[in-house]
């Protein structure tokens, strides 16, 4: 399997070569049609513009995974974005600029009511969708194909700016793995790396670090033929430290690396990215709250507002002015906090990764300077939000 971190391309840093990393670009100049994006949107010198947001369209979900990062629901419990809110989306992607989406659940695919015709309406505004995230319900030998029939015609191939890429989760999912293995298939068989790029999400069990991700290669092999390395992009990690709900494991990772450490080794998530990652981004739940790092662990102080009450052009304003957010930005990282918050504290706090540092940094950074404690984003009801949207104005609301 292709190795995340292979390639990277940041603005202003060497020339871009297209069709290269698990979020490839399409063309060399990229960054500068990034740009004029932002420039149309009046976004021009502003720090933080996310080059892409991860999009929570749905809270449901078909498996019960113990330790989910995202606390999906059951099917019967969870809530979809209705058309007012996929088109009110769109509107406020297409006001700042904003150059591609992710999508993300739940599971995007057992919402493919909302999903293609958000797909339609994105591309249709020219809004790349750079990831599809699924653990594989569609896999099914009588679905799969169908379900890349549907993608096609949606606009998922029309991206203009960086190759599309279907990112496929395993670990604790009970998805059959040939369904998994069969979506892949399809992929590198229908596709080539110029049109589609597809990864594989192992995430190792918290107790034993196993990756279900060998056993997908000998399910494939058995079916297939030879595991398609060259084609595969990776990503293997492990589950983290999230606040779930209640009947959900809590995966506890204490780790024994100091905040210091973490700081140092962190790498510029505001720096315009693209191949390994498209940095920098946001995360955007299904109810609308807006968090500056589409991390999983993202913390509270990163939360700026709620697209369907503020819009995004607010939320981009609060991020900017916000002093914690600047320090990360124009110190490359979480190295910037240096100085800004007590070297006691760095070198004798241990966690367990970048996302838990934040967390630590972003309350320390707040208690030294005086600043409030930060507060969880509010949540507010879909009857109360609707009753809050203009009415859409894309054909994905009717």
């Amino acid at each position: 399997m292709i190795k995340e971190g292979q390639y990277t391309f940041i603005a202003g840093r060497g020339e871009v070569r297209p069709f290269l990393g698990k979020y490839a670009a399409k063309r060399t100049d990229v960054f500068e049609v990034i740009e004029r994006r932002f420039a149309a949107a009046g976004l021009t010198g502003v720090r933080y513009r996310p080059l892409r947001l991860e999009l929570e369209i749905t809270t449901k979900c078909n498996d019960s995974c113990p330790s989910c990062g995202m606390g999906a629901l059951p099917l019967a419990s969870g809530i979809t974005m209705n058309p007012e809110q996929r088109g009110r989306l769109v509107d406020e992607f297409d006001a700042v600029g904003l150059p591609s989406a992710a999508v993300t659940g739940g599971e995007p695919f057992v919402a493919v009511h909302a999903l293609m015709p958000l797909i339609k309406a994105l591309t249709g505004r020219g809004i790349d969708i750079s990831k599809l995230t699924t653990n594989g319900v569609w896999g099914a030998q009588r679905r799969c194909a169908r379900t890349f029939d549907k993608l096609e015609k949606a606009g998922l191939f029309d991206n203009r700016l960086f190759v599309p890429l279907i990112m496929l989760s395993v670990g604790e999912q009970t998805m059959p793995l040939d369904w998994v293995a069969r979506i892949l298939h399809h992929a590198v068989t229908h596709y080539s790396d110029r049109e589609l790029n597809v990864a594989v999400s192992s995430l190792a069990a918290p107790d034993s670090r196993e990756h279900k991700v060998y056993e997908l290669m000998e399910v494939y092999e058995k079916a297939y033929g030879d595991f398609p390395h060259d084609r595969v992009h990776s990503t293997m990690r492990v589950y983290l430290d999230n606040d779930r709900l209640p009947e959900q494991q809590k995966v506890h990772r204490p780790g024994e690396t100091t905040v210091k450490r973490w700081m140092d080794h962190c790498f510029d998530c505001f720096a315009p990215t693209v191949g390994t990652y498209i940095l920098p981004s946001g995360l955007v739940k299904q109810d609308g709250r807006v968090y500056a790092c589409a991390s999983f662990d993202v913390p509270e102080s990163l939360g700026f507002g709620n697209i369907f009450t503020d819009g995004m052009r607010t939320i981009v304003e609060r991020a900017n002015d916000d002093a914690y957010l600047r320090a990360i930005a124009d110190g490359g990282g979480l190295r910037g906090l240096h100085g800004a918050v007590p070297q006691e504290f760095t070198t004798q706090t241990t966690c367990g990764g970048f996302c838990a540092s934040c967390s630590l940094l972003s309350t320390k950074y707040r208690e030294v300077n005086g600043l409030p404690a930060a507060r969880p984003l509010p949540i507010i009801g879909q009857d109360a939000l609707i009753s809050r949207l203009r009415p859409a104005e894309t054909a994905d609301a009717h």
